[in-house]
């Protein structure tokens, strides 16, 4: 009997009466969301209210469109419940509606557009509704989530601007985390976090407040747990630069895919390398997460004692990490499920430094993480 939980993507309505738009927006949004497309505004945010709906397009029909000036109206009656806006409208066209008007995150681009920048509006938008939630949530939960994310924003500008990756500020950024775990906030952290469209993010997020855990439970304080928190938040920095197509392909990546996908790990340690304040712990996390103490893991192939504990910690933290993500085409695999998997992975991780991380989930733990 199955008992995972069924994978719901996140639902996009659509607005429009161009059928060449049309087509460009189920070609590029399908494998990612859960599509209802409309003529009228009216119609699309009525179904909004049976079903909610995270961001809705509105594709601006010529320099006047009564949708943009409805889809106000619903907005201020449905207030935070409703969905955030991409609005499209031709080339040098003014748009009806401006961001001063509404009370929802707002996206507004002129056509022509690519699908990655469509791709990024829809993230971005699911994000901000995401980060108001964090707002409202207690200091020592919220403030963790809004200050990493932040982060991670100011990481991925840096890298599209070519300047450095300021390793001190991200250490900054996960001093409210390391106090979160440490008094019994991670299973919120953990949880929370996932409601972010950004999955490079919120697998960092995770990875960090996990190993941060698995600190706790090796005895770690102090400026080691700030290695780990911020090795984790980092170790997947190389992904930014990696084509979208291929890390947040709905499905199997191909024999060509797979060594793009793989080269993230030499890609972030070369970003990490090149910031003047990295420690030597996040350059390890960073480089070595997809190693295995059989030699058989990559980029290097390292085996045996070339890897120490932290490098055989951030292995376990990784693969416990993706297997227990929720993506949008997987639902998360239950811990005990996870744990399966890496028990039986006897020749490639540590199995010892394995059995103490797992202790930290089972109940009676001083920091047991509730199973989900």
């Amino acid at each position: 009997m199955n008992t995972e939980t069924p994978i719901r993507l996140p639902k996009v309505l659509i607005v429009t009466s161009n059928p060449q738009h049309q087509e460009t927006f189920e070609e590029t949004l399908t494998p990612y969301f859960h599509l209802s497309i409309y003529r009228d505004v009216d119609q699309a945010m009525e179904e909004c209210i049976r079903e909610p709906a995270q961001v809705i397009i509105i594709d601006q029909n010529g320099r006047r469109d009564h949708n943009s000036a409805r889809f106000i109206d619903h907005s201020d009656r449905l207030k935070e419940n409703g969905p955030g806006l991409v609005a499209l409208a031709g080339r040098g066209i003014v748009f009806d509606i401006s961001k001063s008007e509404l009370n929802v995150p707002s996206v507004f681009m002129n056509w022509p557009i690519t699908s990655k920048s469509l791709l990024d509006a829809i993230s971005q938008i699911i994000g901000k509704k995401s980060e108001f939630i964090w707002s409202e949530m207690p200091e020592e939960i919220g403030r963790p989530l809004t200050l990493t994310v932040e982060e991670y924003q100011g990481i991925s500008d840096a890298i599209a601007n070519g300047d450095p990756i300021d390793c001190n500020a991200a250490a900054e950024s996960c001093l409210p985390l390391v106090d979160a775990v440490g008094s019994g906030g991670h299973h919120e952290l953990l949880k929370a976090v996932q409601s972010h469209h950004n999955y490079t993010y919120v697998h960092s997020m995770r990875v960090a407040t996990l190993l941060t855990l698995f600190g706790h439970g090796l005895g770690m304080k102090g400026d080691d747990l700030i290695v780990l928190s911020t090795g984790g938040l980092i170790h997947d920095v190389g992904k930014l630069v990696t084509p979208e197509q291929i890390l947040n392909k709905p499905g199997k990546l191909t024999e060509e895919e797979w060594p793009v996908m793989r080269d993230h790990v030499t890609r972030s340690s070369e970003l990490l390398g090149e910031s003047t304040d990295v420690t030597k712990g996040a350059l390890i996390i960073a480089g070595q997460h997809h190693e295995k103490i059989d030699g058989s893991g990559y980029p290097k192939g390292l085996k045996g004692s070339e890897l120490n504990e932290l490098a055989r910690m951030s292995v376990i933290v990784d693969i416990f990490g993706a297997l227990t993500d929720a993506r949008s085409y997987k639902p998360p695999f239950p811990q005990e499920k996870a744990f399966g998997i890496l028990e039986s992975m006897t020749t490639q991780i540590d199995q010892n430094l394995l059995k103490v991380f797992r202790a930290i989930f089972e109940p009676g733990s001083d920091m047991s993480v509730p199973a989900e």
